[in-house]
């Protein structure tokens, strides 16, 4: 085993560089993992501004509108690196973990959070059936059985609709996480375990969750782009 080495400044000011240049993806993960986003925020363009045994110094940009600032955050290695050669071994494991998604993004993402919530009860819907539901409504909420029999005319014609409505949105999750399954695996590279949550968090709620697998991706054709 190599014995601990300090990476000098114009090592990790090169480092940074490659990194940025390279693994453009891994660098927004990177950033997102680091910077924190005010409210509205989104970030718009990330670089590496230096490798260290301990992290990666980070230059993001983030804008709301027309309203941008510059942030620097810091992302630390655990454990920290022993020497520069460490880097390309650890970099599918910090990939990995830095474009993985979040379970809590189904609860902190209000608009993920909200479709949780119907599609849940589209799926209770489809459980109890129409007599079910029926029976629910005119017990323990007689107001809202008339509402929906003025809209739907009865409530054996709404429980149509909530069939529809649930079997629509598990064949549209189903080819959204089906998509980001393959671009997983064939743009980002990512490993089966993080390829795996995405499809899955995808496949509960659909385009919330898809639109931050999109945001990864995005970086990559920026990136082919400006080559």
């Amino acid at each position: 085993m190599d014995s601990p080495k300090t990476i000098s400044d114009d090592d990790a000011k090169k480092l940074g560089k490659e990194l940025t240049k390279q693994h453009p993806a891994t660098v927004f993960g990177m950033a997102k993992c680091s910077v924190k986003l005010k409210s509205g925020f989104k970030i718009t363009s990330t670089k590496i501004k230096a490798v260290r045994n301990n992290g990666c110094e980070v230059f993001a940009t983030t804008c709301r509108g027309d309203i941008c600032e510059m942030n620097n955050a810091f992302y630390e290695f655990h454990p920290p690196l022993r020497t520069a050669d460490d880097l390309p071994i650890r970099l599918p494991a910090i990939h990995n973990q830095v474009c993985s998604p979040s379970p809590l993004w189904l609860i902190t993402n209000p608009l993920a959070f909200l479709i949780l919530l119907a599609c849940s009860a589209l799926a209770y819907g489809v459980y109890i059936g129409n007599d079910g539901m029926a029976d629910a409504l005119s017990l323990y909420a007689p107001r809202l059985e008339g509402g929906i029999s003025h809209v739907f005319g009865s409530t054996q014609v709404f429980g149509y609709f909530v069939f529809a409505a649930f079997w629509f949105s598990v064949i549209a999750h189903g080819i959204e996480a089906s998509i980001s399954v393959y671009y997983c695996r064939t743009a980002l590279k990512l490993a089966f375990g993080p390829t795996c949550l995405w499809g899955i968090l995808i496949f509960i709620v659909g385009y919330p969750i898809f639109s931050e697998l999109q945001e990864l991706l995005a970086t990559l054709n920026d990136s082919h782009k400006s080559h």
